[in-house]
């Protein structure tokens, strides 16, 4: 609700007297002072230690297995710090190092690693300790480190029939579904199979939310887009018993859904259409793959055929243009145009292509195995060489050594035009040659006749230091007649004009070819090492899972691939490949209820989060490959339970037993997405430009950002104004240089594969909304439109409230929003459309505007 909005309340709310507010702060502050050692003790006891002891033992405990120099077993330990310092700042605790390590704000601080951000009611126990004074109950440390220390051996990496039964590894089942107690909940399995995990923890589900709720929740869910005022009252108005089903359908079927599930997708395969390092080039043609990407979402492309086309798409049989395009996956990575090292930097771009494989198709952490086996997963250090082997033929665009060789080496980009559009180009260019070469017999034919009048063009021109052309130019006047001059002039001209003529260019696509039909021998390197080979391997899968070696079949004259990454594709999408189902069916769900079933969903091994519902999670990998892998029929299902229905209302006795929801007994509140911060803020403003596909486009940089770029005035583009004003998949993703918006409100990191954006609250943030030239330049925008659409402040008021939040405004709310238009002209002497600019500011910085229940 608009009037739980503290900024709105802090500007038109209703104070409380001052005197009432000192009582306030003065009890609170009497009541910290008498807070005994005793509760600082229970606190750490009950609340940190389980932190600790979850999270940090295993790596900051056992003195045998410190990392990073960091003791957390002692207080005095603690503020010792670790190999990069003090982590405890008392004076300053929000500045304390070891929060900074545990905000997961960039790659470079995340921990606890691998296994996904802390909980916010984790993070909060840490800060309170720290705000505290850092209190320590030794005794109740050492006994659960001792614990710790019991089950340290619980990871198990060997191959056995233990690891083999690790829930990831298991065959995928359909389960029975469970009969549940309530009607309601017993007629889509989904919510038969939370029920009973709901029931057998005393907790109940929450009542359904509002139809302005939920269909807000579905359109930004599907679309990335709100509804408009229309399609809520449509739908209000809407009491048939398919009324959410026809919402459904209706946003499937939507172009935009393929951009807001596209962004999702690229966030997985580490998109971005630069190389990074210093000079961070451009990849040519990127663009193409975010536009296939987008369009194989809108078509409901079967799931296994999406992942075929990015694995092998140019070494399957019936490939077409959209899977060459596919396979620029491999293409997305980093890349060093200058590598100190070309062996090292070929096997480095290799493994970035294995390692974004494992975690996007396979959740596994494969790339743990690179250097010596997995240290937490049964995974060999073979096996990681046996999965590259499939992509050893791969050349990754090296420029040394012997890879300088390679026809593919500098071949980054595929021609993906048609053949007609071939051969008009050749045609055209075959036609400019000729008219260039008859232009040029005819005009030597003069120059012979000037060249000859000379006694000796050699030396005058070694004297003069001119060339011949310079002679010829200068004699031509007065040794050709007036017809011959003009005729001479003209057909110079004609050659400039058709040299200047460029050839339009050809479709290309940025894309992965091999280096022929015959692939290299694969060895395992030793420590990673590229100069130090091991044993040979051939393609094979991971051991754990109990598959054959394939058969790799002798090459084939005149091919131009080995055809080994359509194997590996193949396995993939095996139905009884254990991995692939269930790890997209974790990550729909995870986009509809804001975590996964598995809370790590690029890490399904012994160091990742066991799933809460693993027999739902089955049953839904089940029902997607059931239905002909469709994605589209697994959104209907998911979203018309009455799960997705739920409110998000807080219960007292369901958050004591389950504060972080792990049975899904509410709907999770969720800040939107900075794609969908932006694209709402232009969308309020009626200046969204819907346009699809095609080249990126750049919105307006400020210059003090530029001036960080290696290359200042060649960082960035500029775009025409309705072009800056596409939705924000369109944006230009340059890894060195980020749209500033996206960047502020936590985009993807696009240097690896991210599963999971964490969601941080920072002070840039509200300055960004409140200071910010395009926060600014869009209220202005959004006042204008009201002001168009309604005539009295009052009517604009209700219509800015009415698009910013999906449901019509309560009559207070509007009496607000006019008294601080009235207190803005009185105390400030501004006239009614810069208050109407001020409030509109205000509005799309409304908790209920950015954030989604």
């Amino acid at each position: 609700m608009l009037e739980h909005n503290r900024l709105y309340q802090s500007i038109v709310g209703s104070m409380f007297p001052r005197q009432i507010y000192l009582l306030l702060i003065a009890s609170l502050l009497l009541v910290s002072n008498v807070t005994s050692d005793e509760a600082l003790d229970a606190h750490f006891t009950d609340t940190v230690l389980p932190v600790l002891n979850e999270h940090c033992f295993k790596c900051h405990g056992a003195e045998e297995k410190i990392k990073g120099g960091l003791n957390l077993t002692s207080r005095e330990a603690v503020l010792q710090g670790g190999d990069s310092g003090p982590v405890i700042n008392l004076q300053n605790p929000q500045e304390s190092y070891l929060l900074e390590m545990v905000s997961y704000k960039d790659s470079d601080h995340e921990m606890p690693p691998n296994k996904g951000k802390l909980s916010p009611s984790s993070i909060k126990a840490l800060t309170q300790w720290i705000e505290n004074g850092l209190p320590f109950e030794a005794e109740a440390a050492q006994h659960a480190l001792e614990e710790t220390q019991s089950d340290s051996s619980t990871y198990d990496n060997s191959i056995n029939e233990n690891t083999r039964n690790w829930w990831a590894f298991r065959a995928i089942k359909a389960p029975q579904v469970p009969d549940v107690s309530s009607a309601q909940w017993n007629r889509n399995p989904i919510d038969a199979f939370l029920f009973d995990r709901l029931e057998s923890n005393n907790l109940s589900p929450n009542p359904p939310a509002t139809r302005q709720t939920w269909i807000r929740r579905a359109y930004y869910d599907l679309t990335g887009l709100p509804p408009s005022p229309e399609d809520v009252v449509a739908f209000e108005n809407d009491r048939s018993a398919k009324a959410y089903e026809k919402v459904i359908d209706h946003l499937l079927a939507s172009q935009h859904y393929g951009e807001k599930w596209g962004r999702h997708w690229l966030d997985l395969v580490r998109y971005a259409e630069t190389n990074g390092y210093e000079r961070d080039n451009p990849k040519p043609d990127a663009w193409r793959y975010r536009d296939y990407v987008i369009k194989s979402f809108n078509e409901d492309k079967p799931y296994d055929r999406f992942v075929t086309e990015q694995i092998a798409g140019d070494e399957i049989e019936d490939a077409t243009v959209d899977s060459i395009v596919a396979t620029g996956f491999q293409r997305l990575g980093i890349w060093d145009d200058e590598p100190v090292d070309a062996d090292q930097a070929f096997f480095d771009g290799l493994d970035d292509v294995l390692s974004t494989t494992g975690q996007a198709f396979m959740g596994l952490t494969v790339g743990c195995a690179r250097c010596h086996a997995h240290k937490i997963d049964p995974m060999p250090h073979e096996d990681y060489y046996r999965l590259l082997a499939f992509f050893s033929n791969t050349y990754n665009n090296i420029r040394q050594g012997k890879y300088k060789k390679s026809p593919y080496s500098l071949n980054t980009t595929t021609i993906i035009a048609s053949q007609e559009e071939i051969r008009e180009h050749d045609q055209l260019k075959k036609t400019l040659e000729a008219q260039i070469k008859h232009l040029e017999v005819r005009i030597a034919g003069y120059e012979k006749v000037i060249v000859a009048t000379f006694s000796n063009p050699e030396k005058e021109d070694a004297k003069d230091k001119r060339t011949r052309r310079t002679l010829i130019a200068e004699k031509r006047a007065e040794l050709l007649d007036k017809d011959q001059l003009q005729d001479y002039l003209a057909i110079e001209e004609e050659l400039k004009e058709l040299r200047k003529q460029k050839l339009p260019q050809l479709a290309r696509a940025l894309s992965m070819q091999e280096n022929g039909p015959t692939a290299p021998m694969t060895h395992v390197l030793l420590r990673g090492n590229a100069h130090s080979k091991g044993v040979e391997v051939k393609p094979g899968f991971p051991q754990i899972l109990g598959f054959p070696d394939p058969v790799i079949p002798e090459p084939v004259e005149g091919a131009r691939s080995s055809g080994r990454r359509k194997i590996l594709a193949d396995w993939l999408t095996r139905k009884d490949n254990p991995l692939t189902a269930r790890v997209i069916s974790n990550r729909v769900w995870q986009f509809h209820f804001g975590r996964g079933i598995c809370r790590t969903p690029s890490n399904f091994g012994q160091n990742g989060e066991k799933p809460t519902h693993p027999l739902l999670l089955d049953w839904l990998a089940t029902y997607l490959m059931d239905n002909g892998w469709s994605l589209k029929k697994l959104h209907k299902q998911i979203m018309l339970s009455e799960a997705y229905q739920m409110s998000s209302l807080g219960q007292d006795n369901a958050l004591e037993i389950d504060p972080e929801n792990n049975f899904f007994w509410r709907f999770d509140m969720r800040r939107l997405a900075a794609e969908e911060i932006r694209d709402s803020i232009l969308n309020l403003t009626g200046k969204l430009n819907l346009q699809m596909r095609g080249p990126s486009i750049y919105t307006p940089v400020p210059e003090v950002i530029l001036a960080t770029a290696s290359r200042p005035h060649a960082a960035w583009g500029n775009s025409p104004e309705d072009q800056q004003n596409r939705r924000s998949v369109y944006v230009y993703i340059k890894r060195s240089l980020h749209e500033p918006l996206l960047k502020t409100f936590d985009m993807a990191d696009t240097d690896s594969a991210c599963a999971v954006r964490f969601t941080t609250t920072v002070p840039t943030q509200a300055l960004t909304m409140l200071n910010s030239e395009f926060l600014n330049d869009q209220a202005e925008a959004f006042a204008n439109r009201i002001e168009a659409d309604a005539e009295t402040p009052r009517e604009q008021i209700a219509q800015a409230l009415r698009l910013s939040t999906s449901r019509e405004p309560e009559l207070n709310e509007i009496d607000q929003g006019l008294a601080m238009i009235e207190e803005l002209k009185t105390q400030l002497k501004v006239t009614e459309h810069q208050a109407m600019q001020r409030f509109c500011l205000l509005v799309l910085n409304m908790n209920e505007f950015v954030y989604l229940d």
